[in-house]
Formats: structure tokens, sequence, C-alpha cells
């Protein structure tokens, strides 16, 4: 048998339904040029993609707030994209995983408190019968991080 390797590229440039979608990708990177253009100046960074179907065109926001104010929004901004044949105009809610990331770290660490409170835990996991509740008040207790940003006693 005499086959003859295929670079993995020559073979996506040859296939029409490759070439269908990288077409449909880049039409709708365009299109989410023109949106933002036409949107508040605020909200544009918060548009972070969008699909067309058709007529019908999806907008991807980054939170539901922003979703919110498409809402009241949307009927103006398909009239303002009539020259693109849009018709209607929806929102959803997709992270924009690039900022999440980012932040993830200074949104989830874990609360602190303060001296005082870590002590009165102690002194209720010594007091305490029940073992679960006890291991529950130390766990709360180690909580603590003695530095400077914790707030005083």
């Amino acid at each position: 048998m005499n086959i003859k390797a295929s670079l993995i590229g020559d073979l996506l440039q040859k296939n029409p339904l490759v070439q269908q979608l990288i077409h449909q990708r880049q039409q709708d990177i365009a299109l989410l040029a023109i949106v933002r253009e036409q949107l508040p100046s605020a909200m544009q960074i918060h548009c972070v993609d969008v699909k067309r179907n058709g007529t019908h065109l999806t907008l991807y926001l980054d939170s539901p707030a922003w979703l919110t104010r498409l809402r009241f929004m949307a009927i103006d901004l398909a009239a303002a994209l009539t020259a693109h044949e849009i018709r209607m105009v929806t929102g959803r809610i997709r992270l924009n995983t690039h900022l999440a990331t980012g932040t993830r770290s200074v949104t989830r660490s874990a609360p602190r408190i303060t001296a005082t409170a870590a002590a009165h835990l102690r002194e209720a996991a010594a007091a305490e019968t029940d073992p679960e509740l006890s291991a529950l008040f130390m766990r709360l207790a180690s909580r603590h991080v003695a530095d400077s940003t914790t707030s005083a006693d």
C-alpha cells in the first residue's frame, strides 16, 4: 500500500465544511466590530461575541447586568443593523474566561476573621461536647490570618 502522508493544514484547506465554518466565523468577527460601534461605550467591552443565524443576531455578553441593558435597546439595535439584514437582536450570557480567570484568586479568597473572633471560636470548641461542632469551630478559627490587613479587634 502506497499511502502518502498529508499535512493537516492541507487537509483542512481542502475540506469545504471547514472552509464554510472559517468563512462564517470571519463574518461573525466583522459583525462583532460593527455591533460594538453601535453599543454605548461602557457596554462595548462586555459584548464578547456575536452569532448570526439568518436575520437573527445573538449577542453574547459577560454578565446578566449587561444582558438586561441589551433587552431595553434590542429593538433600536436591530433597526441600526438593518443595512446588514439583521431584523432581530437577542442576548445570552457567556463569561469572558480571560477576565474570569484573572480575578478568581481575588474574588474567591477565604474570608479572614479577627484574632478575637478566632479566640472565641477556640474557647467554644473546647467547651463543646459535640465533636463535629467542636471540629467546625476549630476550622473556622483556623481562618484567622495574623497580618496587617485584618480589622481591629
